[in-house]
């Protein structure tokens, strides 16, 4: 069934989440089968834990493994421990192999080791699991479909037919040698357009870009989204074909990265909820405040400094809030920069005392620039340029020091 989505309906996901409420789950089962597991997924987070049970258990074993593959990794250890045991093996056997291989990694040893027993699939999820979380071994999928090059393209199309992969998975298939290392690749084009009497070593592509095992996941998804890749293939130290990483996943490991560089910016662990609970939530948050209330009665011991000044010219003390704004300003338009050149990976440690330089010529620039603006305001308030003069420095010293300090401590 295709759910559309009209300009003015009503939100089936909120109409759900009263049904749940109230007693009238056999309405809500109905509007649940109708949605898409992403969805789904938007729902169970904004459940209460009541209410995440009731909707659990109106889900059927295929939507519950749908649902595993679209929440994210503090929801999805929630559900792991919430689904019954003698279930998830049933569960993990139907969704993805990277997405069963973070559950059980997020269960007890012992529990773990229990539903990979019991699993069909355990041949395909245990390599994974030897490798960490946020690697290219660990995110991989054992799902694709090898050719050997002697084969011709009416072969190949024929196993494609009964092999029936996944659509991710069949973007490419591998040519493999008898030792199972990669030799090439063929996409669906070049498979469709040549004649089937063609053998698989004349059209596939032997200039191929792999990864390893041990590749960080974030390095992973910068290769494929550089050559435009629908998947990326990942072989050992010997180039045996371990599995493959596709697009959907890359796709979360992009966010996955810009979220955790986006808490970074304001010194936030990469797994902070808005729904975590109160006490976890301060124990994250608070450490950085603490830093940021040391820095704060720094710069109240460089107000003492003008004290005299301020006690000489107390009307001027209204400026006081502006050079502390555009300090803090010009630190946020630096991290911004830096953390997304960061993220891309368009600049590296090498390059930091360029930038340095760069940001503290920008520093001396913005600190003239606005010291001289809030000075002449200052002197044609007060009808005195010794009343105004005095803003110069400080607002000169502030826009550049703040800004270099916020690039060295962030990218640090």
């Amino acid at each position: 069934m295709v759910t559309r989505i009209e300009p003015g309906d009503a939100d089936p996901a909120a109409r759900i989440e009263e049904l749940l409420t109230g007693d009238n789950v056999e309405a809500a089962a109905e509007l649940l089968a109708d949605m898409h597991p992403a969805d789904q997924a938007d729902l169970y987070d904004r459940l209460d834990d009541a209410e995440r049970e009731t909707m659990l258990a109106l889900l059927s074993t295929e939507a519950r493994a749908q649902l595993l593959e679209h929440l994210d990794e503090e929801t999805l250890e929630e559900i792991a421990q919430r689904l019954p045991r003698v279930e998830l093996p049933r569960v993990l056997d139907i969704t993805k192999n990277d997405i069963a291989a973070d559950v059980l990694r997020m269960l007890p040893p012992a529990e773990a080791a229990r539903a990979l027993a019991q699993m069909q699939t355990a041949s395909d999820v245990t390599p994974l699991l030897i490798h960490p979380d946020e690697s290219a071994g660990g995110l991989m999928t054992r799902g694709f479909v090898a050719l050997h090059k002697d084969m011709t393209v009416g072969e190949a199309i024929t196993l494609l037919r009964a092999r029936k992969p996944l659509a991710e998975e069949a973007y490419y298939l591998y040519v493999l040698d008898a030792r199972n290392r990669l030799e090439g690749i063929v996409n669906l084009r070049q498979l469709v357009v040549a004649d089937r009497d063609v053998r698989i070593e004349e059209v596939m592509t032997r200039d191929v870009v792999s990864v390893r095992p041990d590749t960080d996941q974030e390095e992973a998804a910068n290769l494929l989204q550089h050559y435009r890749l629908r998947a990326l293939p990942v072989v050992d130290a010997s180039g045996v074909l371990s599995g493959i990483i596709t697009a959907d996943d890359i796709i979360d490991v992009i966010a996955e990265e810009a979220t955790e560089d986006m808490y970074r910016m304001a010194g936030l662990p990469g797994d902070e909820s808005i729904f975590a609970p109160v006490r976890v939530s301060a124990q994250r948050r608070i450490p950085w405040l603490m830093v940021n209330l040391a820095t704060a009665f720094l710069a109240g011991g460089m107000v003492l400094i003008f004290e005299g000044t301020i006690a000489r010219a107390a009307g001027l003390a209204v400026f006081m809030p502006i050079i502390a704004g555009q300090g803090g300003n010009a630190g946020i338009q630096t991290i911004t920069i830096v953390v997304r050149s960061l993220a891309l990976g368009e600049i590296e440690p090498r390059d930091a005392n360029r930038i340095l330089n760069k940001e503290i010529m920008l520093g001396v620039i913005r600190g003239v620039l606005f010291g001289l603006i809030v000075g002449i305001a200052a002197f044609l308030w007060k009808g005195e340029w010794g009343g105004g003069s005095w803003l110069v420095q400080p607002c000169f010293s502030t826009c550049w020091s703040r800004a270099c300090w916020e690039r060295s401590y962030r990218s640090a």
